[in-house]
């Protein structure tokens, strides 16, 4: 059964794809578009396979990522998946495509400056004995004065300009900030006491910092996938809890489960954190997950707050 994850325009294909690769999945992406339909299929990661309507491997992969319009949705990896891809990493993709449309741009014949036509000589009429008249002279008249026009007096300027809200700096300084807050030393060895227990089953983790979504700490960090799993949270605790009929006072963890196997939990550790971990839910057991998490959280919770 296939999952709708996102609408391309919204939300770009190229961070799917990212989130894929860097959370070593094996799935299906089936993209639906105006144009046509296509799939790209990952094996742990690695993009091993592509297709349309017309067209497999290299070609197929061209074709879906030139389309700006449609749906992404996911589902089971297929058994004996080809190999049909040049490019099985979407970072070498990215710099290929990029290489190609250079080379493109400079294949491309320069632009024809056709020379502006030539006007025909001029013809000298013969002179005539009898001087032509002067023309007459044309009689302008004053112009009426019209009536004068009152302008409104312009609001006064403000004397300082808002920073704007997509502004990198404030980030920077915020997550500087909380690091000094936190007993870092002691976060890392927590996370990789996780990675110990999950034996093999822990894709990624990352402290999440609520106010700019950027990664603090973590194992096998993807930047994108935090930013999508911090957005996601607040629209969840909007949805849930500051509607008229409000189906929980807060929210302290939630986990979504794909038709792969791949778990995701996304845990509130305080005010300021959020704990975000992908599991392998083949090769980790779920029960022992929902040990080791409440284990470790007080240890956590204590060591962002340096005590």
């Amino acid at each position: 059964m296939a999952t709708t994850i996102a609408q391309i325009g919204g939300f770009e294909l190229w961070d799917i794809l990212q989130l894929a690769q860097t959370s070593r999945m094996s799935i299906k992406l089936s993209v639906e578009s105006p144009h046509g339909v296509g799939a790209m299929f990952f094996q742990g990661g690695n993009l091993v396979h592509a297709e349309t309507g017309a067209a497999q491997g290299d070609d197929a992969v061209n074709t879906i990522l030139d389309w700006r319009e449609g749906s992404v949705s996911s589902s089971q990896l297929p058994e004996n998946c080809p190999q049909t891809v040049r490019h099985t990493s979407i970072v070498a993709l990215l710099m290929d495509r990029a290489r190609q449309r250079d080379e493109a741009s400079r294949n491309e014949p320069p632009p024809r400056h056709d020379p502006p036509p030539r006007e025909p000589p001029a013809r000298h009429e013969p002179r005539s004995a009898t001087p032509p008249s002067p023309p007459p002279v044309p009689v302008i008249e004053k112009p009426q004065r019209a009536a004068p026009v009152t302008v409104p007096p312009l609001p006064p300027l403000p004397l300082s300009t808002p920073t704007p809200a997509y502004a990198a700096a404030p980030n920077v300084a915020a997550r500087d900030k909380e690091l000094s807050d936190m007993d870092l030393k002691v976060v890392k060895a927590i996370l990789e006491e996780l990675d110990d227990h999950l034996m093999g089953g822990l894709i990624s983790v990352d402290i999440i910092s609520k106010a700019s979504g950027m990664s603090l700490a973590g194992i096998n960090s993807a930047p994108k996938a935090c930013a999508m799993f911090n957005r996601l949270s607040e629209q969840l605790h909007t949805a849930l809890t500051r509607s008229e009929d409000a189906l929980a006072k807060g929210i302290n963890k939630f986990i979504i489960e794909g038709d792969n196997g791949l778990l995701i939990f996304v845990i509130e550790l305080d005010d300021r954190h959020r704990w975000a971990i992908l599991v392998d839910g083949v090769k980790a057991q779920l029960g022992w997950v929902f040990v080791i998490i409440p284990e470790l959280q007080p240890r956590l919770i204590a060591a962002l707050k340096n005590r």
